[in-house]
């Protein structure tokens, strides 16, 4: 259920978000960001959101979700590429060793008040 563990942490980022804000107190859209290699759908985020935004100031807030799509580099020769390009390892050079740089975790992209 690491899902819970996602959502409690977007709610945070956005209560932060929320105090530091000179706009108000009512949230109205929030923009997220999902990876493309986290394994969570939209649908099932918004529905542990709801769960955890019950009785809050977050509870009606609309959530929109935007893919990000993976990107890795190439421990051995910096060269950046899909998931796509890479199925078989670094298409420049063919290591096998490489870093995510892209397309990992849920974060927010903007909060609307």
């Amino acid at each position: 259920m690491h899902e819970i563990g996602l959502v409690d942490d977007i709610i945070y980022a956005i209560r932060a978000k929320l105090k530091a804000s000179r706009e108000g107190s009512k949230i109205k859209k929030v923009n997220i960001l999902i990876g493309e290699l986290e394994h969570v759908t939209p649908e099932h985020f918004e529905f542990h959101f709801r769960e955890r935004a019950k009785g809050t100031s977050l509870e009606e807030a609309e959530l929109c979700f935007k893919k990000t799509n993976a990107m890795f580099r190439c421990k051995d020769c910096n060269h950046e590429f899909s998931p796509e390009q890479g199925m078989t390892g670094c298409p420049a050079c063919r290591s096998k060793v490489s870093d995510v740089i892209a397309g990992a975790g849920i974060s927010i992209e903007s909060v609307e008040f």
